[in-house]
């Protein structure tokens, strides 16, 4: 159902660049870690997720459990309710996930930027906790173009720009040796700061093409 109301709409609001899709694994589980810059990104992550042939399992909030349509919408489809105020069972259903062969989406950031430029703020440890405790390889994903949409904090969306997204799938992290030193906050705060390192060089890379287009672009014009 999400396919067919969504995708025609995204299709018509955005042009699409995605790279690295085979880094998604076929099947078993994954921790894909993104960063957050608008209220959009899990559908364009998940709809690049599906057309790779995986169903994605987000994190998200209880309160949009507890709505009627949208809870009812997430529970079918698998996803993992997160209680800021109990974080323990939400780290616990995550992990269930994960041991059961799920292909997790979690932003690491916790919220959206709140960054004016869009860039990557501190990151939780969760992400690099669960690939660590569920053995599952832990995938950084590098986006930008959703806040050209749809801007971070915002409920007015720009839906006639048509600008691309590009959603850059990373190769996964080595933790071996995090995993050899068990699921302590040692580990995990070295495994959080090679994500962090890992997905600002991604995006780095990505606000350098994004530039080269822009300007090739008013070369053209």
């Amino acid at each position: 159902m999400a396919v067919v109301i969504c995708k025609p709409v995204l299709i018509l609001v955005r042009r699409r660049d995605w790279r690295g899709v085979e880094r998604i694994p076929a099947r078993g589980p994954a921790v894909l870690a993104a960063n957050h810059i608008s209220k959009l990104d899990p559908l364009l992550v998940a709809e690049m997720v599906l057309a790779n042939g995986r169903i994605p399992a987000l994190l998200a909030k209880s309160s949009l459990f507890e709505e009627k349509i949208v809870g009812r919408w997430f529970r079918a489809a698998g996803h993992v309710e997160v209680d800021r105020s109990h974080g323990a069972d939400g780290f616990g259903a995550a992990l269930t996930a994960l041991r059961s062969g799920a292909l997790l989406v979690v932003y690491p950031e916790g919220t959206i930027t709140k960054d004016p430029d869009g860039g990557l703020m501190e990151l939780k440890t969760g992400a690099v906790r669960l690939a660590i405790e569920s053995g599952a390889p832990l995938i950084p994903v590098a986006q930008r173009g959703a806040e050209e949409i749809l801007p971070a904090y915002s409920r007015r969306p720009k839906l006639f720009k048509r600008p691309t997204v590009t959603i850059d799938i990373g190769p996964p992290l080595d933790l071996t040796d995090l995993r050899q030193l068990g699921p302590g906050p040692e580990a995990a705060i070295a495994g959080t700061r090679r994500l962090a390192d890992a997905l600002a060089q991604m995006l780095d890379q990505l606000a350098e093409r994004h530039g080269a287009s822009d300007q090739s672009s008013r070369c053209r014009s």
